[in-house]
C-alpha cells in the first residue's frame, strides 16, 4: 500500500474528529442532502430486489444517518468509521447498531461474516480503493452484495460531457433567478477535506481484480445544493428523468458512480 494511504488517513479522521457535529447536520439538517440521501436509498432497495439480508456493514458509516435506514434492509446493521467523534454521535443516535472504530483497509470483522456491505459516497476520502475492495470482498459471505452509492466521476467536469452542461445551465439559472429573488442555497463553506474521483472504467476493472462480478453499474447527476423551494420539489423528478433516459443515452457520464457487485 503506498504512504498516501497513511497521509491522508491521519488528515481524513483529524478532519472528521474535529467536525463531527457540523458534518451531522449539514447531511441531516439539509433538504437537498436528505433527497439525494433517500434517492440513493431507494436505489440500494432496487439493487437488493426489496429482499432483506441478515448482516449488513455501513463502511464508513459517520453518524449513522444510513446505517439507521439499512434496518430496513437488514435484520442486523453494522458501521464501522475512523473517526472517534462521529462514532460517539453515532452511538448516541442509535444505540441499537454495532458501530466500531476501524479502517476500511483492515475491517475489524471475520471473513465471510455478511450478507450486504455498503459505501455511501465516501470511498473517495479512503485513498485506497483497492485493499478496500478486498476487504469488502473478504468480509462477505459467497454471493454477498457489495453496493457503492454516489462515487464522484472523474471524466464529469470534461468539456466533451454533455451532463457538464446540465450543471452549467442550472448554475446559470440560478444564477439569473438570483438577480430577481434570492435562492436559499447551501452554505459554499467546504466540509470536506480532499478527496478522490474516479473513473467507471478503473473502478470496473478493480472490482474484476478482487474478484467482484458487476451486476449494475451506472451514473447518475445530481445538481450543485440548492435549498430554494421551487427547486427541492422537482428535484427527485429530475433525478429520476435524468436516470431513466439520459443516463442511459450517456452511460459512465454522469457526476455520480452507482454500482452493486457480486462476491463469486
Amino acid at each position: 500500500m503506498k504512504d498516501i494511504y497513511q497521509e491522508k488517513k491521519q488528515i481524513q479522521q483529524d478532519y472528521y474528529n474535529s467536525t463531527a457535529e457540523k458534518y451531522d447536520a449539514w447531511h441531516t439538517e439539509t433538504e437537498s442532502a436528505k433527497i439525494v440521501d433517500q434517492w440513493n436509498f431507494v436505489n440500494l432497495q432496487n439493487f437488493l430486489n426489496q429482499e432483506k439480508v441478515d448482516k449488513c456493514l455501513d463502511i464508513a458509516s459517520g453518524t449513522g444517518r444510513l446505517s439507521a435506514k439499512l434496518l430496513q434492509v437488514a435484520d442486523n446493521v453494522y458501521g464501522v468509521d475512523l473517526s472517534e467523534e462521529v462514532l460517539k454521535i453515532a452511538k448516541n443516535k442509535y444505540p441499537q447498531i454495532n458501530f466500531s472504530l476501524g479502517e476500511s483497509v483492515a475491517l475489524p470483522y471475520e471473513d465471510n461474516f455478511f450478507d450486504l456491505v455498503v459505501i455511501n459516497g465516501s470511498l473517495h476520502h479512503f485513498f485506497a480503493t483497492e485493499k478496500t475492495f478486498a476487504e469488502a470482498f473478504r468480509v462477505l459471505k459467497s454471493s454477498g452484495k457489495f453496493v457503492i452509492l454516489g462515487e464522484p466521476n472523474k471524466n464529469y467536469g470534461a468539456i466533451w460531457n454533455p451532463f457538464f452542461y446540465v450543471w452549467f445551465l442550472f448554475r446559470v439559472i440560478t444564477r439569473i433567478l438570483n438577480i430577481f429573488v434570492k435562492q436559499k442555497t447551501v452554505q459554499t463553506e467546504l466540509i470536506e477535506p480532499e478527496a478522490e474521483s474516479f473513473v467507471a472504467a478503473q473502478l470496473k476493472a478493480i472490482l474484476a481484480k478482487v474478484g467482484f462480478e458487476i451486476k449494475t453499474f451506472y451514473t447518475y447527476d445530481y445538481l450543485p445544493r440548492n435549498e430554494s423551494k421551487v427547486f427541492l420539489k422537482h428535484y427527485t423528478s429530475y433525478l429520476a428523468w435524468e436516470h431513466r433516459f439520459l443516463a442511459k443515452v450517456f452511460p459512465n457520464l454522469g457526476s455520480a458512480i452507482q454500482f452493486l457487485a457480486i462476491k463469486k
